[in-house]
């Protein structure tokens, strides 16, 4: 502990701090010129004052100094006046002098500005045809008719340059670039001809790596030796590595000092992960209450990148193991086939299923795409029990499609973006499954800024068709009510309820199909504390007997760098359930 005592100011240290005061008053309320700027558009006076360098000059400047300056102020007046295509601006200035300071009071007239007659972008050599310089010469960003900037010109010759760059046109260089000003007519003609010179192209590839074998890193390659350079397919390639999860470091460069006639090495150098990765983490969430997570990976079994990862949840409803085998396709940025097995059980107050899964997945992603696309089989063995009733066994094999997107702005508090998730899956009893049954099942979140806030959307939907509802395993059922769903109710507490046989108390079996929405407002009141407000309703259900639950609530959101941390109070609105605590995390989307 720390402890401060407060004692009567000695008068040499009285002393002391006023001789500072006194040194420092001078400093803490110095006068300021008083430089007044009036006449013209904000832009112009800014301009003009970020032009002028008598702003510069202290109060204590003697007049001479002032005097000798303001001979400068016309020229840098009109230079300031002229970048902005004001080429008739007349000023007159007033100086004058205080006892403490100096002030000088400006006084600008524009006149007329100077605009563009005749815009005129004319591209030559190898890149005449290439669709970048085309974008630029069809939009230069200045049109006949606008007021005539020398700095909107400068930046787009330096487009120019940063394109050519970019794309390996190494020898651009501008044939001719001017602006001819007619003062007289108030007119400006702007001619740029740019000769882009040839398009060089990717040379060596050199690779340097320490783990893998290099046929199949190359299966990451964006570009190939001989192709026409362009710094895109080299970020992309950089970007596609680091996603693989086997590389600590990453650097892809351009070797523009060792150029070759027309042709640009490329340095690749890899530094690998370790081999084995392990992970616990430990939470909370009102629907599992605590829970623990244990994790293993090994990153690369072998040289052509298979992956292997065993996983352990355990939580109050129940536990859930998975292990996985990850075998990179032809293309192991966009194709990959996993092979899994795992273990689940979960226990409600109605149900209990426990779940053998054995299983094999293919994913997939188009090049010019972000959808993904999953083909599964799996086949279940689940023991499952509702209501008390006794226990029953199921097999079933499920082959199933899924597709899914997400699009955000990429913050961890994102302002705009959506989700979307569906799947279609099925058990036919052809294959030998004991239940044949068909389900189609959708998610989808949205995220809109609007006002000060987030308006945050959230719907979710599902159907089954199958012929007798009681042989449908508990995992293949759907709830309501929890964090994800129908805040204010239990987890999985809402849905069709029948009678239980032992004590003839109502029992939530599940249904055959679900409804559920949500709208949530919030507003961010610090960096990273956010308050909301929702309104949550939907209900599992069978055939058509469908009744909406709804519920309102309040949060607080602490914006962590992993995602928001949700505290929501809810209350139902359809049933005596009162207020209810729900924690949860995760992104939004």
């Amino acid at each position: 502990m720390l402890t401060f005592c407060s004692r009567p100011m000695s008068t040499l240290a009285s002393a002391t701090v006023g001789a500072l005061l006194l040194c420092f008053a001078p400093l803490l309320w110095a006068a300021s010129p008083d430089i007044r700027i009036e006449g013209g558009s904000d832009r112009l006076r800014d301009n003009v004052r970020s032009f002028i360098t008598i702003t510069d000059e202290p109060c204590d400047t003697p007049l001479w100094r002032l005097r000798a300056r303001l001979r400068e102020l016309s020229r840098q007046v009109q230079s300031a006046a002229q970048a902005l295509g004001y080429y008739h601006l007349s000023s007159e200035h007033e100086l004058s002098r205080g006892e403490d300071c100096w002030a000088l009071t400006l006084t600008l007239e524009p006149g007329e500005p100077v605009r563009l007659a005749q815009v005129e972008v004319v591209i030559k050599g190898e890149g005449e045809n290439d669709g970048a310089f085309q974008s630029i010469r069809n939009q230069p960003g200045l049109r006949v008719g606008d007021i005539l900037d020398h700095g909107r010109y400068e930046s787009l010759k330096s487009r120019f340059g940063v394109l050519a760059s970019a794309r390996g046109y190494f020898e651009g260089r501008f044939e001719r670039s001017r602006v001819v000003v007619d003062k007289d007519a108030n007119t400006a003609d702007l001619e740029l001809i740019y000769h882009t010179g040839p398009r060089y192209q990717f040379g060596e590839l050199r690779l340097e790596h320490d783990i893998l074998d290099a046929s199949f890193i190359q299966r990451y390659y964006t570009f190939q030796s001989g192709e026409p350079y362009d710094t895109e397919p080299m970020l992309e390639l950089k970007s596609r590595l680091n996603a693989s999860d086997y590389f600590r470091s990453v650097r892809v460069n351009p070797l523009l000092q060792e150029l070759d006639g027309q042709t640009v090495p490329v340095s690749i150098e890899l530094e690998g992960r370790k081999r084995h990765g392990y992970s616990i983490g430990a939470g909370y969430a009102t629907d599992t209450g605590p829970r623990l997570l244990l994790g293993y990976e090994n990153r690369y079994v072998n040289n052509r990148g298979h992956a292997f990862n065993a996983d352990i949840k355990v939580s109050e409803v129940g536990t859930n193991v998975e292990a996985a085998y990850s075998i990179p396709m032809s293309r192991p940025a966009n194709e990959l086939v996993r092979l899994y097995t795992g273990y689940q059980n979960e226990k409600t107050d109605d149900t209990l299923s426990a779940i053998n899964t054995v299983g094999a997945s293919y994913t997939r992603s188009e090049e010019d795409s972000d959808w993904l696309q999953t083909y599964s089989l799996n086949y279940e063995r689940e023991y499952y029990e509702v209501g008390g009733q006794p226990e029953r066994r199921s097999d079933l094999l499920i082959p199933a499609f899924s597709l899914s997107r997400t699009r955000s702005d990429g913050n961890n508090y994102p302002l705009s973006g959506w989700s979307f998730l569906g799947r279609i899956s099925g058990s036919p009893s052809s294959l030998g499954s004991d239940t044949s049954f068909v389900q189609l099942y959708a998610r989808v979140k949205g995220i809109y800024g609007i006002g000060p806030g987030r308006l945050l959307l959230r719907a979710e939907g599902g159907i089954t068709e199958v012929a007798e509802f009681n042989d449908l395993p508990v995992s293949q059922r759907f709830f309501a009510g929890g964090d994800a769903s129908v805040r204010g109710y239990d987890y999985k507490s809402i849905g069709p309820v029948e009678l239980s046989e032992e004590d003839n108390e109502p029992v939530v079996v599940g249904g055959n199909h679900l409804l559920t929405t949500s709208v949530e407002y919030d507003y961010r009141i610090m960096n990273n504390w956010a308050i909301a407000a929702f309104v949550d309703q939907g209900n599992a259900f069978n055939n058509s007997d469908f009744d909406f639950k709804r519920s309102v609530g309040l949060g607080v959101r602490w914006i962590s760098p992993i995602g928001p941390v949700r505290v929501d109070f809810a209350r139902a609105l359809d049933d005596h359930e009162g207020w209810r605590l729900h924690l949860s995390m995760g992104p939004d989307l």
